[in-house]
């Protein structure tokens, strides 16, 4: 890991407080740097309000033993008393071995204000503090677009080395109407429970590299819904106007499921479908079957790309 040379004045790295949300409630858009990544700033935004709001309930869940706990954690830096930059990170399993960051922004008006370094240095300072403020994490994984350079250039100075390559696909609703001309085959198709979980993590087991599944590091639990979690989902799904629909195919013969996929619907039409979809590497005929399976349960919901 490469050693950061700080020149000026001294940034320091703090959890986030609630006199901090005033503070980073005054950032403007313009100003935030996140690395290329133009979304990360809305995305601030938005939960820098959410946090204001209900900032007391969560504070308190923060206190509860696992799983009640609050799952995101937030980290400030400050340069004379001036907040510079903030970063979010996460538990990405149900262990908490393997962490991820969420976001990393920098105010570069801020910046420029307490004559600190810039989204480099900053950055650096914010992800190093994370690696030794939470000792429960073995393994720290992100994604970045291939497009982001400066992002890119923070995590490989960080010691971030390449782990997988994603590629996003999307349907648009002309495909999706085509798609559901037709009946899937799909004679075992069930809906997912908990009874299912060990059922869904062979599988997930069996579809991932090898060293992509030592860092994720899924265990039985990651593929149970818990109180808590159903509650919260509930509550987002109504705010949000979405609908959540999971079902896994289940090879009797072998006694295992073959491919599983978690539908989130946008009830309103206001933001695309969303689909995660696994199959097992010696079943891709399945592909273009739950593709259908899925076309097929779109159709009474406004048109949107999926």
């Amino acid at each position: 890991m490469a050693r950061i040379t700080m020149s000026g004045p001294l940034i320091t790295v703090r959890p986030l407080q609630y006199r901090d949300l005033d503070d980073l409630k005054q950032w403007e858009i313009d100003d935030l740097d996140a690395g290329d990544n133009d979304l990360a700033p809305a995305e601030i935004l938005s939960w820098l309000s959410y946090q204001r709001r209900w900032y007391g309930p969560l504070k308190v869940m923060s206190w509860l033993p696992q799983p009640f706990q609050q799952s995101q954690s937030s980290f400030v830096a400050e340069s004379n008393h001036i907040p510079v930059g903030l970063i979010q990170v996460s538990p990405f399993n149900r262990t908490r071995s393997t962490w991820q960051v969420d976001n990393i922004v920098i105010n570069r008006s801020a910046v420029q204000r307490a004559t600190a370094s810039g989204f480099m240095d900053v950055g650096s300072r914010l992800l190093r503090h994370c690696f030794e403020a939470v000792w429960e994490a073995r393994t720290w994984m992100l994604e970045v677009n291939v497009t982001h350079k400066t992002a890119l250039a923070l995590y490989r100075f960080n010691g971030f080395q390449p782990l997988a390559q994603i590629t996003y696909w999307s349907l648009m609703p002309e495909q999706i109407q085509q798609l559901a001309q037709r009946d899937p085959d799909l004679p075992n198709l069930l809906p997912v429970s908990n009874a299912d979980a060990q059922l869904l993590y062979q599988l997930d087991t069996a579809s991932m590299p090898p060293l992509v599944r030592q860092v994720f590091d899924h265990q039985i639990q990651d593929f149970k819904t818990n109180i808590v979690g159903t509650a919260s989902a509930t509550v987002s799904r109504v705010v949000n106007q979405l609908e959540i629909v999971s079902a896994y195919v289940f090879e009797q013969q072998r006694k295992a499921a073959i491919g599983h996929f978690r539908l989130t619907i946008s009830r309103d039409g206001k933001q695309p479908h969303e689909a995660d979809l696994t199959v097992h590497p010696a079943y891709t005929w399945l592909y273009p079957e739950l593709m259908t399976q899925m076309a097929k349960i779109l159709q009474p919901f406004p048109e949107q790309s999926l």
